[in-house]
């Protein structure tokens, strides 16, 4: 009985031991993997998985789901050029009014307002490496983010409401700028 016991307990201990140099290699094949987000991409879905990495950059958060359909259909014009429309097109999906959009997409100082920020600045850069003609036309209107109204902190209430335990919880979100 001591030697099964024995036996067992080796074989627990070979395993152990295995075990955290294998979560190390596919933790480090994981990294691999997501160095470059468009391997085996075509250049329409690897332009559209350049936005979703930009719009998460700067928000925090996916692309809206009403956005996704702009995005693949300006990323699937075969001169691989953004046009001025689409710009509004996605601002409009991404719950800005026309004024908000028509701003947003304000074609005079569109690349000065991309080049200052960040997200977008880095998506443009994306694009221009994978050949995108005016590509702070999608970028701007996936990474804008409003100003806030001075405090810092905007609250965005994502759904109703739902029961835990018999209590009733409000789903909130802070986002802070």
């Amino acid at each position: 009985m001591q030697a099964v016991a024995l036996v067992l307990l080796g074989w627990l201990l070979l395993i152990a031991r295995e075990l955290p140099a294998q979560s190390r290699q596919v933790s480090r094949m994981a990294l691999e993997r997501h160095t470059d987000a468009c391997t085996g991409l075509n250049p329409a879905e690897c332009c559209a998985q350049m936005l979703e990495i930009a719009v998460f950059r700067a928000t925090g958060d996916q692309v809206p789901k009403a956005a996704k359909t702009p995005v693949r259909l300006s990323c699937a014009d075969p001169d691989r050029t953004f046009a001025e429309n689409s710009c509004r097109m996605i601002a409009l999906s991404r719950g800005f009014n026309v004024r908000e959009a028509g701003d947003i997409c304000l074609p005079a100082s569109l690349a000065k307002r991309c080049s200052g920020d960040t997200s977008c600045k880095q998506c443009m850069s994306d694009l221009d490496r994978l050949e995108w003609k005016a590509p702070a036309r999608a970028c701007y209107a996936l990474t804008y983010v409003p100003k806030t109204n001075g405090d810092g902190i905007k609250v965005v209430t994502l759904g109703g409401s739902a029961t835990h335990g018999g209590t009733a919880v409000r789903v909130r979100r802070l986002v802070v700028r």
